[in-house]
């Protein structure tokens, strides 16, 4: 259900009496009624069934929003607000505080009699304030940003458990009033308040909520936001706790209302990526794919790039020349190696002798290497092993075209007959 309209069903629930608090037989009194054991039923049930996430629909006057809770973010204010959504607490809850562009609160009891079991104020029933989320729970929290939603804190009082001297102390009353951020309050309130839900549709139904009276009469509440410009018309927080509905209503006409709220949906068990991400079979099958695909392109990259290599090598010349007026091998080892550095790079080299004396020396070297390893000399012999002084071979071609050709045919395999081989 959405938008402006409401069906008979609307109706009927607008109809009905909220619940109010007897001094009846405890088996009569309602749950919502006690704090202590409302929140002792919700922790056992969350407990026993590893719950992490519940989605509640809330029918407002202006139309229904979707609120989606995380009991990893806050356990305590999770199983609080289940509780009081389950035990219908919010039917009729005057929404209050419409403040545009900064938030909304809700969260006081249609009847005075049960709005007094959670006002921080009188706390006239032991164990209505919320117990502060502990510090574990704090390092996995999120921020108060547009959507989220967190428990309204109380201004002058400090928890009545876990209480500390630290300076936000009087911020950590959390009772049943809720707040929704309409904007990124993370810098001013997440030293206050801790989220611990999100609206995840119907944003634009609670921009609608009126927000004509601006900021409550309270001097604490209108001074806590007078720097962002708001006028301070709203009701005050005794005539929420003490007049009920109806009087409020009478006096504020154009307040907007929760009609009710709902659970639709519970997930038990998992993580809280399973929670957020409303499955976390999806979420690592995209994870996976990620992976695999990164590792597919790396290894194609390496391939191509291999690949591109070896034919730059095939098909990159580079002739080193060395000078007729030299005739001191040495020379000529020294050109060597300076072409190594290029080959290195993807080059292949072509050694050019143009010294006759030289060509003889090399000559003469390398049948010595033959005669050495047995093999006889042999005075037409145009290509060979000549080692360096560092150990490194390459193979070397004189500049005769005629015996170039006649070794390239003896090497039918080679790709770079032309070439020094590294």
């Amino acid at each position: 259900m959405s938008g402006n309209t409401f069906g008979s069903t609307t109706e009927e629930e607008e109809e009905e009496h909220p619940i109010a608090c007897t001094e009846e037989a405890a088996s009569t009194t309602p749950l919502v009624c006690k704090p202590p054991e409302l929140d002792a039923k919700y922790v056992s049930e969350s407990t026993e069934k590893t719950l992490l996430r519940a989605d509640y629909k809330f029918t407002t006057t202006k139309g229904t929003f979707t609120v989606r809770a995380y009991r990893a973010l806050a356990p305590n204010a999770f199983d609080r607000f289940r509780g009081l959504v389950n035990e219908h607490f919010y039917r009729k809850s005057l929404v209050y505080r419409s403040l545009t562009g900064y938030g909304v609160q809700f969260g006081i009891a249609a009847e005075p009699s049960l709005a007094r079991v959670y006002d921080p104020d009188r706390n006239e029933t032991s164990g209505c304030v919320l117990a502060d989320e502990s510090e574990k729970t704090l390092e996995t929290t999120t921020s108060n940003k547009r959507g989220w939603v967190a428990f309204g804190t109380s201004l002058g009082h400090s928890s009545s458990s876990n209480n500390t001297s630290s300076g936000d102390e009087m911020y950590h009353d959390r009772t049943s009033e809720i707040f929704v951020n309409m904007r990124d309050n993370s810098e001013d309130l997440d030293k206050k308040c801790v989220p611990f839900a999100e609206v995840t549709e119907g944003m634009d139904i609670v921009e609608k909520l009126y927000s004509g009276y601006g900021e409550m009469k309270d001097a604490t509440m209108c001074n806590e936001t007078q720097s962002l410009g708001f006028r301070c018309d709203g009701p005050r927080r005794g005539e929420l706790y003490t007049q009920g509905y109806a009087s409020v209503k009478e006096n504020y006409p154009n307040l907007d209302a929760i009609l009710y709220a709902e659970e639709i949906a519970v997930q038990e068990k998992g993580s809280l990526i399973d929670a957020r991400d409303g499955g976390g079979g999806f979420f690592y099958f995209i994870l996976s794919c990620t992976v695999l695909g990164f590792l597919a392109c790396f290894f194609r990259m390496h391939v191509v790039n291999r690949r591109r290599k070896i034919v730059a090598r095939r098909a990159s010349k580079y002739t080193a020349y060395v000078s007729s007026e030299q005739d001191d091998l040495s020379q000529l080892h020294q050109t060597l190696r300076e072409q190594f550095a290029a080959a290195n790079e993807g080059v292949s080299v072509d050694i050019k002798v143009e010294s006759e004396k030289l060509k003889s020396r090399v000559i003469e070297q390398m049948n010595e290497r033959r005669q050495a390893r047995g093999a006889a000399a042999n005075p037409f012999v145009s290509s060979g092993s000549l080692e360096l002084e560092d150990g490194a071979e390459e193979r070397v071609y004189l500049d005769d075209d005629e015996d170039r050709d006649r070794d390239s045919n003896n090497n039918n395999n080679d790709d770079m007959m032309n070439t020094i081989r590294f």
